[in-house]
C-alpha cells in the first residue's frame, strides 16, 4: 500500500525536503515511547480482526450444524454463541480502540510541546516570513493532523489485515480453486492505490496551505475590526476570506473526488471476480442442499472482505494525509534556534556600548544596507537619544543591539566585549525594552509585570515599580486590583494602562541598560507627565537608549544621535545641534511650526 515511499515530499518552509520514511520513522519514534500502550492497543486489535474474521466460520457451522444436520448442540447454544462472538468483539475493539487513541493523543501532546518549546526560540527572521496564522496553523491543524498518519493507520493495518488473512484463510478452507481467482484481483487495487498516491501528497500539501491563508484573513480581520467597520470595509474582508475559503474547498473536493473513487473502483475490480466465482459454482460445483449453504457462506465472506480490502486501500490515503502533515511540523522541530556563539558569562554591566563600523542588511540580497558603517559610543548612565525621519534606522540599531539581528559587519561592544562572546540570556539579562507597541499577555496586571521574573517575586520591588510607573492611579479602581485579567494584548485596559505596566515590567527588572521606544507615545497629557517624571529617576545612573519622534522629550540627553538612510549625519547635545543648524535643527523648528499649527494638539 505505502508504494514510492523514499520518494521525498516538498516541507512548508523554503528548501527543505523529507522523505516519507524517514518521517514516518520519527512519527513512530514518538509512538514507540509509549509502547506498553501500544502493544495492548495492538494485540486486542489483532484479535478484535480475527474475532470478526471467526463470525463468518461460527455462521458457517451454525448453519451446517445446528439448520441441516440439527446437531442438539447448536440447536441449543448457537444463540449463546453468536452472543459471546459479540461481546469478545465489543469488549476487544474498546480496549484496542482506546488504547491507540490515548497513545496517539500522546504523540500530539508530545509533537506540540517539542513544536512549541523550539518555535519559541527561532530567530527573528522565521517570524518575519511565516505569519503568526501559519505557525499556529502548523501547531493546532498539521499536530492534530499527524495521528493519522501513526494511531489510525495502524489501527486500520493491524485490525484489518488479521480480519482480511482471517477470511482468506475461510475461503480456501472452503473452496481454495475459487479463491484464487478472487486472490488475481488483489494486484489491481495495489496499482489504484498506488495512482492515488500522488494525488493525496499534492492536494495534503496545498490543504495545510490553505488553512494557513484562512488563519491569515481570520486574524486580519479581528485585529483590525475597529478599522474593518469605520471603512466599511466588511464586504472587502467578506471577499477576502472567500477567496481563500474557495482555495481551501477546491483543494478538498479534489482530494475528496479522488477518495470518493477509491472504493468503487475497488468494488468495481473486484465484482467481476465475485461473477465469475457464481457461475463456476453454479455450473460445475453445485451438489446438493449443503452447497447452498457452503456457497452462501462463501459469498458472506467474500462480501466480507470487500470492508478490511476498502479500508486498506484507503490506508494509504490516511499516510499521505498524516505524512505531509507531520513534515509540516517536523519543519518547525528542526529548524534552527537562535544562535548562541557567546561563551563568556555576564552578571553585571556597566552599561558602556559601543559601535564599530556597523553595517546591516535583513537580507543578504537586498541592495541596500539598513545601517552604514556606523560607530558612536554610549558611556555609562548616558542617556543617549536616536532621531530621524522613518526607516532611517533607529529600531535596527536597538535589534542588533539585543541580538534579534547580526550585524553583516563591523562589531558592537559592551564593557569592551563583543556583545556576540557574550552568552545571549546574560546579554539580555542586561536590558529592559518598552516599545511604542505595547505587549502584554492574556494574564492577570502582576503577572505581566513581573513576566519572566516569577522566580524572582519581591513585593517591595513590585509595590516600587507600580508606583514609579504610576499603575496605581488606576489599580485601586479595578475590583481585583494585581489579579485583574488584562485579556488578549491587553484589550481590556485603555492604551495609557497598558503603556504603564509595561514601562512598570521594564523598572521590576531593574536592568543596567534602557531602551524606550516611544515608552510615552500612548498616554494621556496627565499620565505622561507622571510617567516622564518615572522615567527621569529610573534612567538615573543607568544607560538609556531613546528612540524619540518628539524631539521635545529628549532635549536633556547627554547625546542626540541623528539618523538618515541608516547614517548617522549628527550628534552631539540638544543645544549644540541646534547651534549648528543641521538636520536636527531641521527636524525641531519643524516639529515646534506644526506643534503651533495645532498638528499636535492632541499631545500639546
Amino acid at each position: 500500500m505505502l508504494d514510492n515511499i523514499d520518494k521525498p515530499v516538498a516541507g512548508h518552509l523554503k528548501g527543505t525536503e523529507l522523505p516519507i520514511r524517514t518521517t514516518l520513522m520519527r512519527l513512530m519514534a514518538y509512538l514507540f515511547r509509549h509502547r506498553s500502550l501500544l502493544f495492548i492497543a495492538v494485540f486486542f486489535l489483532i484479535v478484535t480482526g480475527s474475532i470478526e474474521a471467526y463470525f463468518i466460520k461460527a455462521i458457517d457451522d451454525i448453519l451446517k450444524s445446528g439448520f441441516l444436520a440439527g446437531d442438539d448442540w447448536y440447536v441449543r447454544w448457537s444463540g449463546m454463541l453468536l452472543m459471546a462472538v459479540f461481546l469478545a468483539r465489543a469488549t476487544s475493539g474498546y480496549i484496542g480502540n482506546y488504547a491507540m487513541a490515548k497513545a496517539g493523543r500522546l504523540v500530539i501532546f508530545e509533537l506540540r510541546q517539542d513544536t512549541f518549546g523550539n518555535m519559541i526560540g527561532l530567530p527573528s527572521p522565521y517570524f518575519e516570513e511565516n505569519t503568526s496564522a501559519q505557525i499556529i496553523s502548523k501547531l493546532i491543524y498539521d499536530v492534530e493532523t499527524t495521528s493519522v498518519a501513526v494511531t489510525d493507520t495502524l489501527a486500520i493495518m493491524f485490525r484489518e489485515s488479521f480480519k482480511a488473512i482471517g477470511l482468506v484463510a475461510f475461503l480456501f478452507w472452503s473452496e481454495w480453486r475459487l479463491t484464487l481467482i478472487f486472490i488475481l484481483v488483489v494486484p489491481l487495487v495495489v496499482l489504484v492505490a498506488a495512482y492515488t498516491n500522488k494525488r493525496f501528497r499534492k492536494t495534503s500539501k496545498k490543504i495545510q496551505g490553505s488553512m494557513g491563508g484562512i488563519g491569515d484573513t481570520v486574524k486580519e480581520a479581528v485585529v483590525g475590526h475597529k478599522v474593518i467597520k469605520v471603512y466599511n470595509g466588511q464586504e472587502q474582508e467578506i471577499e477576502n476570506f472567500a477567496k481563500a475559503n474557495t482555495f481551501n474547498l477546491t483543494q478538498n473536493l479534489k482530494r475528496a473526488r479522488v477518495s470518493a473513487g477509491l472504493v468503487p473502483l475497488t468494488m468495481l475490480l473486484v465484482a467481476p471476480a465475485i461473477a465469475l466465482i457464481l457461475y463456476i459454482f453454479l455450473n460445475y460445483l453445485r451438489t446438493g442442499p449443503e452447497s447452498v449453504v457452503q456457497f452462501s457462506t462463501y459469498i458472506m465472506a467474500c462480501l466480507a472482505l470487500m470492508s478490511p480490502l476498502k479500508r486498506l486501500a484507503k490506508v494509504n490515503e490516511k499516510v499521505q494525509i498524516g505524512v505531509t502533515a507531520a513534515i509540516s511540523v517536523f519543519d518547525v522541530i528542526d529548524a534552527k534556534t537562535e544562535e548562541d556563539s557567546g561563551e563568556i558569562s555576564l552578571e553585571k554591566t556597566s552599561g558602556a556600548l559601543r559601535f564599530d563600523n556597523v553595517s546591516f542588511k535583513y537580507r543578504a540580497d537586498d541592495e541596500q544596507a539598513v545601517l552604514h558603517d556606523l560607530s558612536f559610543n554610549i558611556a555609562p548612565g548616558d542617556r543617549v537619544a536616536l532621531v530621524g525621519p522613518s526607516g532611517s534606522g533607529k529600531s535596527t540599531i536597538t535589534n542588533l543591539i539585543l541580538r534579534f539581528y547580526k550585524a553583516q559587519t563591523g562589531n558592537i561592544y559592551l564593557d569592551d566585549q563583543n556583545i556576540d562572546d557574550i552568552v545571549l540570556k546574560d546579554l539580555r539579562n542586561q536590558v529592559a525594552l518598552v516599545s511604542q507597541e505595547t505587549t502584554l499577555f492574556d494574564d492577570t496586571i502582576g503577572r505581566n509585570i513581573m513576566y519572566g521574573m516569577l522566580d524572582q517575586y519581591d513585593e517591595e520591588r513590585l509595590q516600587a515599580a507600580i508606583k514609579a510607573a504610576h499603575v496605581d492611579e488606576f489599580l485601586h479602581e479595578l475590583p481585583l486590583g494585581l489579579d485583574t485579567l488584562v485579556g488578549e494584548h491587553g484589550l481590556r485596559l485603555s492604551g495609557g494602562q497598558r503603556q504603564r505596566i509595561a514601562i512598570a515590567r521594564a523598572i521590576y527588572k531593574n536592568a543596567p541598560i534602557l531602551i524606550l521606544d516611544e515608552a510615552t507615545s500612548a498616554l494621556d497629557n496627565k499620565s505622561e507627565r507622571f510617567v516622564q517624571d518615572a522615567l527621569e529617576a529610573l534612567m538615573k545612573d543607568r544607560t538609556s537608549l531613546v528612540i524619540a519622534h518628539r524631539l521635545s522629550t529628549i532635549e536633556s540627553a547627554d547625546k542626540i544621535v541623528v539618523l538618515e538612510r541608516g547614517r548617522i549625519v549628527e550628534q552631539g547635545s540638544h543645544k549644540r545641534l541646534l547651534k549648528k543648524d543641521g538636520v536636527y535643527a531641521d527636524l525641531h523648528r519643524a516639529q515646534s511650526n506644526n506643534a503651533k499649527k495645532g498638528f499636535f494638539f492632541w499631545k500639546s
